[in-house]
């Protein structure tokens, strides 16, 4: 489900899918109250694309947060869309893409409560981002060149969660952001592409907190089995 920039506060990515992936087919996700393949239920919620969390767990009892190294990908094609780019560009703009998002979400839990724990505890819920089909139209340094789009990009937030002691999979969430489409064409480039990065990042923080908070009135408080 795409929903377009400022539609609403979005309420984003808790955890997310690494099962997204496990087929290579075309289908939807199961009714609410199904469970998928990894064993998670479909939360229903308008907040976010996709909310999972496994039956009978309470997110309620995790009070602090481990946050993993963010992992970026590119959109097929992307790469060949953009020969400029040599490898140590794309390497380089991937840590900038990771430790920008890392800034925003460690901000936006703090601003909520939630504490950083730097290792597992009982009370300790793991999260695992990963922005996936990054699309930027101008990620170039070079000034010269010009660039004229509708839109400067889309990118997808994916995040796993995880009971810390465990290791269990307790939740994952998905979300699609883009930059909103303009009806004329606009000149891009790479301040304006970093602008619209942040813009989502925003949004992404405000709704994994928002996210984190659904997630903790799910049904059930029972501990996540080891």
């Amino acid at each position: 489900m795409r929903k377009r920039i400022g539609d609403i506060v979005r309420t984003t990515s808790l955890i997310l899918s690494a099962g997204a992936a496990l087929c290579g087919c075309a289908v939807g996700p199961p009714p609410p109250g199904e469970l998928s393949d990894d064993g998670l239920q479909l939360v229903p919620t308008s907040l976010i694309d996709e909310l999972y969390v496994a039956p009978g767990v309470s997110l309620a009892n995790y009070r602090r947060v481990m946050l993993d190294p963010i992992e970026v990908s590119f959109k097929k094609e992307w790469r060949k869309q953009h020969p400029d780019l040599e490898d140590r560009d794309v390497e380089l703009l991937k840590t900038r893409l990771a430790d920008m998002l890392r800034e925003k979400l460690l901000a936006e839990l703090a601003r909520g409560g939630y504490a950083l724990a730097e290792a597992p505890d009982k009370d300790v819920l793991r999260l695992r981002p990963s922005i996936v089909e990054v699309d930027l139209a101008a990620p170039e340094a070079a000034s010269d060149k010009r660039t004229f789009v509708h839109s400067n990009g889309q990118m997808t937030l994916r995040v796993l969660g995880f009971d810390a002691p465990s290791g269990a999979l307790v939740a994952r969430a998905k979300d699609f952001d883009e930059d909103p489409v303009k009806q004329i064409l606009e000149r891009a480039d790479r301040v304006s592409t970093n602008f619209a990065v942040m813009k989502i990042y925003e949004r992404w923080a405000q709704e994994l907190r928002s996210a984190l908070d659904v997630a903790k009135v799910s049904a059930g408080a029972r501990k996540p089995q080891t």
